[in-house]
């Protein structure tokens, strides 16, 4: 399970906007977030303490009936969910991020939903997104598994490249396994085995990304 001692101690998305993690305890009710998760909202680390009423409330009010809707999603099946957003700071400021995550389980039951938030402001530029086009295309030419796994975590997701691959690159840093080696890991995962359904394509993301908490 995520918790602050997952947390690399390492210079986050140096040229990306923040990568916030966030993850959210069911039975007990409560959230824990990153530096980062704080950051994109605006707040200084344990500025505040995190809950979902405070996270909706700087979300953009047209988006925030999906946010909320996307995170219920989590919560009662499992499932994974990708949602863009906007995000208005503790600041005033407005930013733009897409959320995904999925739910753990526990003897059938979510009992917990963990996941990202994803800064693409800069990436809603033409200029920003064919340089992230560039550092991906470059990504792809030298590391053939990489572009493999990002693409499952699109199709699961339902996000685009720039994003699946920070998302890839988050859990790379969180559990100090090297990027190649892990989407290794998730491209060896993606293909049905015989004789099993196709629907737990996602419980077997899941023990990739989570190989130490997935069920």
């Amino acid at each position: 399970m995520l918790d602050e001692q997952d947390l690399p101690n390492d210079e986050q998305d140096e040229q990306d906007g923040l990568t916030g993690v966030f993850l959210y305890r069911v039975p007990e009710d409560t959230w824990w977030w990153s530096e980062e998760m704080f950051g994109l909202l605006g707040y200084e680390v344990d500025e505040v303490t995190p809950t979902g009423a405070l996270l909706f409330k700087h979300v953009h009010p047209d988006d925030r009936g999906g946010v909320e809707q996307a995170l219920e999603r989590g919560r009662r099946t499992g499932n994974p969910f990708g949602y863009y957003h906007r995000v208005r700071t503790a600041q005033g400021d407005e930013r733009h991020a897409v959320l995904v995550g999925d739910g753990r389980t526990k003897d059938g039951e979510v009992v917990a939903v963990r996941g990202f938030s994803v800064d693409v402001t800069a990436a809603v530029s033409e200029e920003s997104r064919r340089t992230a086009s560039g550092d991906i295309e470059r990504a792809r030419a030298s590391q053939a598994d990489i572009d493999l796994a990002r693409g499952v975590l699109m199709g699961l997701y339902g996000v685009n490249q720039d994003v699946a691959f920070r998302v890839l690159r988050r859990h790379s840093q969180q559990t100090n396994v090297k990027l190649r080696t892990l989407a290794q890991s998730v491209v060896e995962a993606a293909p049905t085995p015989p004789g099993e359904a196709q629907h737990d394509l996602h419980h077997r993301i899941a023990q990739a990304l989570y190989p130490e908490t997935s069920d």
